[in-house]
């Protein structure tokens, strides 16, 4: 999944600010999703040059002008054959599993302090998820999307349960 496929489809289900494409990526898709928010401009930019989507400039009289942005018939197309091309492998990366794994001149103790700074973490993310359901839901989640939170919110808990088991079994 690449950042444009992101664009598209936030852009698939209507027109959209890129401050608002920003505020998903940052508050809905994170936790499922690596981007860094300076690639929504440049693939805004690249998207429009290449004819995916359409800028229109909405002139606000108490706020600062803001450019929104259409998907186009093109735009659909490439959208719609990434939803049926092959899913790619998730990559999953973790310093702390990367610490634990090679870790093998750290004490018990200091392996425990490193297990639980990533319990701790685990834990505010799980709690972001479940606070976010509500307004996630009043601001219209729909099936799909929360089979993506129940997801997140399973992948936490078991996240939790595992280092929390880590840590009794280091336990003297």
């Amino acid at each position: 999944m690449k950042g444009r496929d992101v664009v598209l489809g936030l852009l698939n289900t209507k027109s959209r600010s890129g401050y608002e494409i920003k505020e998903i990526v940052e508050d809905q898709l994170a936790y499922f999703f690596d981007a860094s928010i300076g690639m929504i401009y440049p693939t805004l930019r690249n998207l429009e040059k290449e004819g995916k989507i359409q800028k229109t400039r909405v002139y606000q009289t108490d706020k600062p002008n803001k450019n929104v942005y259409t998907i186009t018939d093109s735009g659909k197309k490439e959208f719609a054959q990434y939803l049926k091309s092959p899913i790619a492998q998730d990559i999953y990366k973790s310093d702390c599993l990367m610490r634990l794994y090679l870790g093998t001149e750290l004490s018990d103790k200091e392996i425990t302090h490193l297990i639980q700074q990533e319990l701790k973490h685990k834990q505010e993310l799980l709690q972001h998820l479940q606070d976010s359901y509500q307004d996630w839901q009043s601001k219209g989640m729909n099936k799909r999307q929360k089979i993506t939170l129940d997801y997140g919110i399973a992948t936490y808990k078991a996240a939790i349960n595992a280092l929390e088991s880590a840590k009794q079994d280091l336990q003297p």
